[in-house]
């Protein structure tokens, strides 16, 4: 939050949530973009704190909307007279570390208006809707409390993140060490850890294990292999810690159906062992969209599972 520390300290600065299509054919582009009617909608300055909302229409979960992120309001570069649409640049942009669905905004004490448990009508159908400081600042908070594992990133390393996740969006998965001097493992990860958990709709592939806080992110192909498909969150799969380190490790595999195929190998973890013989033959959670890569299972069955 310290990125907008003189923004928040500045009291002619409006807060907003903004509804960003997700659609080829609009000009929206995520934290570089803002396409809007400026002739009935003349609240936005240069200037004010927007936070992204995914609508349920445009949303990839379940006809769900969801939060994701955070930026400064820009300039107008380009108006069209006839429609008075305005194409606004973004600055200051900052991808959350976790996705804000209904579930995580259920409890959340909102300022601007008062929520009544029904999300319908709540926020405004033109797509902007105006709210408080305190409710700009909380749900910030509360995206941060939810990842309190992701490390504290510096402004550039910020700037990588959202570079990942647009990246990503157009299917171009490679990135190298470093970017301009700075170290991308930590950006890198931020992206991908809460892209991987989303696409897994924040639950273990194996056994549904709800409890966010021993979720993890695994990468099929490791890190170090190959940079051309870092950041494809299909060479992720979102598991239960102790099955993360054992997969990591080697000690099981998935067939490319999915199903678990256990090494001979025995780990020198007994709770590992116990844990992976409830589990033999079982299937992962395989969603159509984003099921793990075939090529990147066949390379952990070859090269990092323990025959």
């Amino acid at each position: 939050m310290y990125q907008y520390k003189n923004q928040i300290d500045n009291p002619n600065t409006h807060y907003f949530i903004i509804d960003s299509s997700s659609s080829a054919t609009h000009n929206d582009v995520d934290f570089k973009f803002y396409s809007y009617q400026n002739k009935s909608n003349k609240q936005l300055h240069s200037g004010d704190l927007i936070i992204y909302r995914r609508s349920g229409s445009a949303s990839e979960w379940g006809n769900e909307f969801y939060l994701y992120g955070a930026a400064e309001f820009g300039d107008v570069v380009q108006t069209d007279p006839a429609t008075g649409n305005s194409l606004v640049q973004i600055k200051n942009p900052y991808l959350f570390s976790h996705h804000l669905m209904k579930e995580n905004l259920r409890t959340f004490d909102w300022k601007f208006r008062k929520f009544k448990g029904k999300w319908s009508n709540f926020f405004n159908m033109n797509g902007i809707t105006q709210i408080s400081k305190e409710d700009f600042i909380g749900l910030l908070d509360r995206q941060q409390s939810m990842s309190p594992e992701t490390d504290n990133l510096s402004l550039d390393e910020e700037s990588i993140a959202v570079k990942c996740y647009q990246a990503e969006k157009m299917e171009s998965y490679f990135i190298d060490d470093e970017a301009k001097g700075i170290k991308t493992y930590a950006a890198v990860n931020k992206f991908f850890s809460d892209k991987v958990k989303f696409n897994y709709h924040y639950k273990s592939a194996l056994v549904a294990n709800k409890d966010e806080a021993d979720l993890v992110a695994t990468r099929i192909v490791p890190w170090e292999v190959d940079k051309s498909i870092r950041l494809d969150p299909r060479n992720g799969i979102c598991l239960s810690t102790i099955f993360s380190k054992a997969f990591t490790q080697g000690y099981f595999t998935f067939s490319d159906q999915g199903h678990i195929i256990l090494s001979s190998t025995a780990s020198d973890d007994p709770e590992i062992n116990q844990t992976l013989n409830k589990y033999k033959n079982r299937k992962i959670y395989m969603n159509k969209e984003y099921s793990p890569n075939k090529k990147y299972l066949q390379y952990h069955r070859e090269h990092v599972f323990k025959q």
